[in-house]
């Protein structure tokens, strides 16, 4: 609605009309969002829930504006219009949203301390080119949450579908079996290096699963009963088991079919790998090698930050041994 209005200055007017006929008294601008700042979205709705009988006329007089609502195109069925229900969850994002947004600008748009903002902005940088877009984080980290037998692939799919989208969902889940499958083929290939008995993990190098189960840690810090699921479970588990184990042919499809562990506070993931290496050889040393990278670390570009004054616009054609002794020194 935002952007049919904002799309031509007679639209405009005509908002400016039905706001003043609906003696709306707000003299703020409509704005609209960046889809990717949540912060710029609380603004738009924040504004926007104010002239909600502005859009109700318009609605009711400009019939064009009804098309474009209720048409996305070619065939297309657009969003429809605006029901009670939209504008309560409109009221709910609102408030939800406030929250965030006073943090934000009390922290980036600090105006009594310019060092302070500088430095948090440059911290919102640094967490943006990690974490930001959700479909650049290092892939590793979730193939380490599908290799935790709690978990698998079933709950990270369903915690994608419920926070993403089912076209994000596809494409990442596709780019996880992928991923793995290559793993699994390249640890295949060296097999005959160690064997089973070299994917057995030696109990001075156990992790609490709390540790390596990268934070995620489903029902952790609950009172948590596994003994209420386990046996409401373990019919279904033995079912499906049966019903499909005898249709997997490698380690990962007999992973995948398997039934999920029930969490509880004394799971040992490492534990879990080293008991069921003689099933999964090729699996336990893949999942022996990834869940031992430790989640939080000091980045390595953190040892070398003086490479940014040595390497710029103006001194981009050094030797590289040249740059080493520089950067050393």
């Amino acid at each position: 609605m935002v952007k049919y209005v904002k799309g031509s200055p007679h639209r405009l007017a005509q908002f400016k009309s039905c706001a003043e006929r609906k003696t709306i008294a707000c003299n703020a601008s409509l704005t609209l969002d960046v889809p990717t700042r949540w912060n710029s979205t609380y603004t738009m709705l924040e504004v926007a829930v104010k002239y909600e009988r502005a859009f109700d006329l318009m609605i009711d007089e400009d019939s064009n504006f009804v098309t474009y609502l209720c048409d996305d195109g070619p065939g297309k069925r657009g969003l429809g219009l605006p029901n009670d229900d939209d504008w309560a969850n409109v009221q709910h994002f609102i408030k939800f949203l406030k929250v965030f947004y006073d943090v934000t600008m009390q922290i980036l748009a600090s105006f009594d301390d310019d060092k302070l903002s500088d430095m948090a902005f440059r911290m919102k940088l640094k967490y943006d080119k990690y974490w930001g877009d959700f479909e650049k984080i290092n892939l590793l980290l979730f193939i380490a949450f599908v290799l935790d037998p709690r978990y698998k692939m079933e709950v990270l799919e369903f915690w994608f579908l419920s926070n993403i989208g089912e076209a994000k969902t596809d494409r990442i889940v596709f780019k996880l079996k992928n991923i793995l499958e290559q793993l699994y083929s390249h640890y295949a290939m060296h097999d005959g290096e160690s064997g089973p008995s070299g994917a057995r993990m030696s109990n001075e190098g156990r992790i609490s699963s709390t540790s390596t189960s990268l934070g995620v840690g489903l029902g952790s810090g609950t009172s948590y009963d596994p003994q209420l699921n386990k046996d409401a479970l373990k019919d279904f588990h033995t079912f499906q088991a049966r019903r499909n184990l005898m249709l997997a042919q490698t380690e990962i499809e007999k992973y995948y079919v398997e039934g999920v562990e029930i969490p509880s506070d004394t799971f040992d993931i490492l534990m879990w790998w080293n008991v069921n290496s003689a099933k999964y050889p090729v699996l336990s040393r893949i999942a022996r090698d990834v869940l031992a990278i430790p989640l939080t670390t000091v980045a390595s570009e953190s040892a070398f930050s003086t490479g940014g004054r040595v390497i710029d616009c103006y001194r981009s054609s050094l030797a590289p041994k040249t740059v080493e002794a520089l950067i050393c020194t």
